[in-house]
C-alpha cells in the first residue's frame, strides 16, 4: 500500500453523475494516443455546446467535468472508469457516450491503432451490441464527410 492510497478519492467526489460518466469514454478516447491536441480540445467543446447533457452548464462546469473525468481515467485506467460510467448510464446513454467517443478519436482525422482499439475496448465496457455499435461509427464518418 502506498504513502497515498489512504487518500484516493478525498477532495474530489469518485460518485458519477450522467454528464461525468458520459464524458469518461471521451476522455478516455481523446488520451488513447498519449497527447491531447486541439482538435481533440474543440471537438470536447463542440459536443458539450450540441449535447442535451451539457446543455445547463456553463463553459466553467464543462471544464471541471472534462477536468474531474482526466483525473479518473488517468488515475484508475480507462476499462476501470468505463465500465464504472456504464453503471451510471442507461443503454440508451452508453450508445450516446459511445459516438461521442467515436467522434474524439475522428477529430483530427486520424483513427490510430491505439484509438482503434480502444474503441473496440469502450463497446464492451459500455456494453453497446457490436451491430449497434458499427452503426454509430458509420454515422459518426458520415458526419466527418468533407473534413478530408
Amino acid at each position: 500500500m502506498g504513502l497515498f492510497s489512504s487518500l484516493r478519492g478525498k477532495g474530489s467526489s469518485r460518485e458519477l453523475d450522467v454528464g461525468t460518466a458520459v464524458m469518461i469514454p471521451m476522455v478516455a478516447a481523446m488520451l488513447a494516443d498519449g497527447s491531447i491536441d486541439d482538435d481533440e480540445i474543440v471537438q470536447i467543446r463542440s459536443i458539450c455546446l450540441i449535447s442535451p447533457i451539457y446543455a445547463n452548464n456553463s463553459r466553467d462546469r464543462d471544464t471541471e467535468i472534462i477536468k474531474k473525468a482526466i483525473n479518473l481515467v488517468e488515475d484508475e485506467g480507462p476499462e476501470a472508469m468505463c465500465s464504472k460510467a456504464a453503471q451510471a448510464l442507461s443503454a440508451e446513454l452508453r450508445e450516446t457516450a459511445l459516438a461521442f467517443a467515436v467522434m474524439m478519436v475522428m477529430s483530427d482525422g486520424h483513427v490510430g491503432a491505439k484509438e482503434e482499439k480502444l474503441i473496440d475496448g469502450i463497446v464492451g465496457w459500455l456494453s453497446v451490441d457490436h451491430q449497434r455499435a458499427e452503426m454509430i461509427i458509420q454515422v459518426a464518418a458520415i458526419l466527418r464527410n468533407g473534413n478530408e
